[in-house]
């Protein structure tokens, strides 16, 4: 069955293959991106979303894929080679989201070690060891809010414009992919330590103070007074500024993410 006004993409081997690779990039986009690739989320949520946003956005890519699809049905080391494209396409769009989202979890890090509860008792899987209840707190709250807040339809104008920049059955730019990592990461340190910057701050000024404390009183045991009051102004001086620190992350997020490659592309004309 070849009929256009049945299978305006051509016949069915073709639509299929038009869905498989589709499919391999919008997964590989969420299972990397935040929010939809939570280590939490079961797997097979993760894989109902994917095949739900391939079926959304085969119409408007079709153009893009009918190129391929047809001659890769002969030549399997073709789909192979196009299949491992499509995987980078979407694995890098995702990581790009994932390392921007982390800004939060390495501020949250970077807070707890100056507030005195890190441990290297408790690993953490992404970001080893030193985790703690308030790295894990950011963990949670990350995808929440970028979910809550409609900041999941940036990646996914990302990957619908991807094919735009990223043409199936071609070679990916793999030194600008290169650079646009390093670029995300730097950002995204430089985000986390803007948020933790009050932390900074007093955990840097707070040794200083008690350092001198203890050389003008050497009988008082610095050590025993210091922690509880150093945990307790910490604790304290997060629960004030979460909210801010948040609504911050929440803006960054959305400037950084808008400039994701593809999501500014002009939509598929038919």
């Amino acid at each position: 069955m070849t009929g256009d006004l049945f299978f305006p993409g051509g016949s069915i081997p073709v639509l299929a293959a038009m869905f498989l690779l589709t499919l391999c990039r919008v997964s590989a986009m969420v299972m990397t991106a935040p929010g939809f690739g939570e280590t939490t989320s079961p797997m097979v949520v993760r894989a109902g979303i994917a095949l739900v946003i391939s079926i959304t956005i085969l119409p408007v890519v079709q153009d893009h894929l009918a190129a391929v699809s047809g001659p890769a049905l002969h030549r399997p080391f073709m789909v192979l080679a196009i299949i491992a494209g499509e995987l980078l396409c979407g694995a890098f769009i995702g990581l790009l989201a994932r390392l921007v989202s982390m800004a939060m979890i390495i501020a949250m890090q970077i807070i707890a070690v100056l507030a005195g509860l890190a441990s290297i008792l408790q690993p953490d899987p992404e970001l080893g060891a030193s985790s703690t209840a308030i790295s894990h707190m950011a963990s949670s709250l990350t995808p929440v809010i970028f979910l809550s807040t409609g900041l999941y339809v940036l990646p996914l104008a990302a990957v619908t414009g991807s094919y735009h920049l990223f043409p199936p059955g071609h070679m990916p730019m793999l030194g600008d992919m290169t650079k646009s990592i390093v670029a995300a990461t730097a950002q995204t340190f430089v985000l986390a330590l803007q948020l933790a910057a009050p932390f900074i701050l007093i955990g840097t000024l707070w040794p200083a103070m008690l350092g001198v404390l203890n050389r003008l009183m050497p009988a008082i045991q610095v050590y025993g007074i210091a922690m509880p009051a150093q945990l307790l102004g910490g604790v304290l001086l997060l629960a004030m500024l979460i909210q801010i620190m948040t609504g911050v992350w929440q803006e960054r997020m959305s400037d950084l993410l808008v400039a994701l490659p593809g999501v500014g592309a002009p939509p598929s004309l038919h």
